[in-house]
């Protein structure tokens, strides 16, 4: 009976991962996009990695980067908003249970190992609770600015044994007297490393970034087929420039993970000096 669980198990794991996606968003130089990629791949094949890049990309290396991979060319840069919603969109009609783990390409990983553990337990936890998008946050040692500060709130009903916590406060763009006073009170710096059901990212989008999808609404009949990018092109003529990072964080629907930091610095205190005047 016990074997028989076990196997249930590790069937309905291996079902889970069959619908694993990775995006990489590439807007880092070409070594980075390409280590970025290889730390997706050791979790997600490569035919289910996309990355995203914005028309023009310069040099030969991206064709020697993203060769295995799928790729989705932006006419123009639109904002996080849109560069994450493109993608999602065409996974999710795709495949409609599929599960995408969300990377930046220059992100910066000095224990990879670790790190890609600290992925995977989000992955469980999205596996759990489809409902709930999550956002990697690391623990800084010094207090630059980054991409936004998170403050933890509870733990998020049945994620408690996974660490996962529900977002108290969201700053996307941090005083100096903010970020002092998150780094003394052990808050986290937004990695914009992101894993959720891709149906739940797209009900975020839905509910507080309506305009960026109902620009892409269009574009959803079309991918795949040969007028794909030429509608695209249309559409990025009039698509917002919006952030996504409010509404995922700042709405109540997101919750964070908090990892090490990724870099692998050794603490030398405080670096006021690091942060933006």
């Amino acid at each position: 009976m016990i074997g028989e669980v076990r196997r249930l198990n590790d069937r309905s794991a291996f079902s889970r991962r069959s619908h694993l996606w990775g995006v990489v968003l590439s807007g880092g130089a070409p070594a980075l996009l390409r280590r970025t990629i290889e730390h997706a791949a050791t979790i997600i094949p490569r035919r289910r990695i996309v990355t995203v890049t914005a028309r023009p990309h310069p040099g030969p290396a991206p064709a020697i980067v993203l060769s295995r991979v799928q790729r989705i060319v932006q006419p123009a840069y639109r904002g996080s908003a849109a560069e994450i919603f493109l993608p999602v969109l065409k996974i999710s009609r795709r495949d409609p249970h599929a599960t995408v783990v969300i990377m930046p390409a220059d992100l910066h990983v000095g224990h990879e190992t670790r790190f890609i553990g600290y992925v995977e337990r989000a992955i469980a936890a999205v596996d759990i609770r489809p409902d709930v998008p999550i956002v990697l946050g690391s623990h800084p040692r010094t207090l630059e600015a980054g991409h936004g500060w998170i403050e933890p709130g509870v733990p998020v009903d049945g994620l408690e044994r996974l660490a996962v916590r529900t977002i108290a406060r969201f700053i996307e763009r941090p005083s100096r007297a903010d970020v002092g006073a998150l780094f003394e009170d052990h808050g986290l710096r937004n990695t914009r490393v992101i894993v959720a059901a891709a149906r739940t990212l797209v009900d975020v989008g839905q509910r507080y970034l309506p305009d960026v999808l109902e620009t892409l609404e269009p574009l959803e009949a079309a991918f795949g087929c040969p007028e794909e990018s030429l509608l695209c092109d249309a559409v990025y003529e009039c698509m917002p420039r919006a952030s996504v990072w409010r509404a995922l964080l700042g709405s109540g629907m997101g919750a964070v993970l908090a990892i090490p930091d990724l870099t692998g610095r050794q603490h030398t205190g405080p670096t006021v000096h690091a942060l933006a005047s």
